[in-house]
């Protein structure tokens, strides 16, 4: 079983970076404004505050992803349609705990349960449905599809090609020899021995500050040093995930966002035209920054124009939901097989061995891979309470988004002691 690296995953968020297109705080008039403070928000704080959960089992080796597909009255590319709890299958007095429960979560700004395809409870604390919110590292979990996508269309010949292969001329004169032969597999299982993310001790906690004051982050993350043999060990990197948008848009000729478009956001009705997609910066223009904040939709690019395979997305709710569900159903959305529904049962199945004691049991394409009071699962996670949470054996899809801001990330244990146990039938 691949190891874990780093010495994250304890619970312990002390020296901990703010994830995503943001920046931390500081006192002087060289404060970075708050949308690049969240694309640092996609570091490897998502692992370090992960704190162990009691109700949460270790994941089955029984494959929800073997079952017959179920068969749906309609699709929600035109929008998702609303049931009262009972209609689908969901006990509404035992529902009614989170109207309780939210009210300890202060950091909420939006909660959405799916259960057989039709959203029986929506509730936002800041903004409307129509209002984007903030994914974090859950845009890693886009990303993945996107190479699934890419993969089954033979843009890709296998996960098995290398960065040699796929990014050749990206990569440094002195770049270590061993990165050539890093695999797209080992970049999506967190297994490329790029160091991890955070500030831990071992971990490349300045890469985001490199990477803003850089002019080529992709030539940046490939001028690093493996810390480990790759294949063997994990180690959350989202350096690594940058990459696969890069191997994405390189290997499609289009920009990850078009080719997103094209075959991912437009069949699943996720309209993405007017996008706003700055420049990632250490210094945005005021301008900038509020056109961020309003944004419906927005991907930041790095300076050579490769959205952040990490983080910086912006969708609503509903959109999110999406993918959750375009995953519960084995990538294939009415009618059409959109990701090929093997790279879906690989991503959502164990491929590499988080640090013990963690919140999650295990990796897969840039999914996490849990247990839900016994029910598998597997979570898009992003830094500050941003998740996208899906039981198949439920026929459940959990969207949850907070305000990064306040600190806390602790609202996916409503799943456990609302949702879940509402879902009767």
């Amino acid at each position: 079983m691949l190891q874990a690296s780093g010495g994250v995953g304890s619970g312990d968020r002390r020296g901990c970076a703010r994830p995503h297109w943001r920046w931390p705080a500081g006192p002087t008039a060289t404060t970075r404004s708050r949308w690049t403070r969240l694309l640092v928000a996609g570091l490897g704080c998502v692992l370090a505050a992960a704190c162990t959960s009691p109700d949460r089992q270790a994941a089955t080796a029984t494959s929800w992803a073997s079952a017959a597909p179920i068969q749906r009255d309609y699709w929600p590319t035109a929008g998702w349609r609303t049931a009262a709890p009972a209609e689908q299958g969901m006990d509404p007095k035992v529902l009614a705990v989170l109207d309780t429960n939210v009210a300890y979560h202060p950091q909420l700004r939006s909660l959405l349960v799916v259960h057989h395809g039709y959203l029986v409870y929506e509730r936002y604390w800041n903004g409307d449905a129509h209002s984007g919110q903030e994914a974090f590292s859950v845009t890693k979990s886009f990303t993945g599809a996107l190479v699934g996508i890419a993969l089954g269309d033979h843009h890709l010949k296998s996960l098995n090609q290398t960065i040699g292969e796929l990014l050749a001329a990206h990569l440094p004169p002195k770049a270590d020899p061993r990165l050539a032969k890093v695999t797209v597999g080992q970049l999506l299982t967190m297994t490329s021995g790029l160091a991890c993310d955070d500030q831990r001790p071992g971990c490349d906690g300045d890469l985001m500050s490199r990477l803003f004051e850089s002019r080529d982050w992709v030539r940046e993350i490939l001028a690093r040093k493996l810390v480990t043999k790759p294949g063997t060990t994990f180690a959350y990197s989202s350096a690594g995930s940058h990459l696969l948008s890069a191997i994405v848009a390189d290997t499609t000729g289009r920009s990850t966002l078009a080719f997103a478009r094209a075959k991912l956001f437009a069949p699943l009705g996720i309209h993405t035209e007017h996008a706003f997609q700055p420049v990632g910066a250490a210094f945005p223009t005021p301008a900038e920054d509020r056109a961020y904040e309003r944004a419906e939709v927005a991907w930041p690019t790095d300076p050579q124009g490769y959205h952040g395979g990490f983080g910086g997305l912006k969708l609503p709710a509903r959109d999110l939901a999406k993918l959750g569900y375009l995953y519960l159903n084995g990538g294939r959305w009415d009618g059409v097989q959109v990701v090929p529904a093997g790279y879906v049962r690989a991503s959502t199945q164990r491929q590499s061995q988080p640090p013990p004691g963690g919140r999650f049991d295990g990796y897969g394409y840039q999914w996490w891979v849990t247990s839900e009071h016994g029910h598998p699962s597997f979570v898009a996670v992003g830094y500050g309470g941003q998740f996208i949470q899906v039981i198949p054996d439920l026929d459940l899809v959990v969207v949850i988004t907070s305000d990064a801001e306040n600190g806390r990330d602790d609202a996916q244990q409503l799943v456990g002691e609302a949702i879940v146990p509402a879902a009767t039938g």
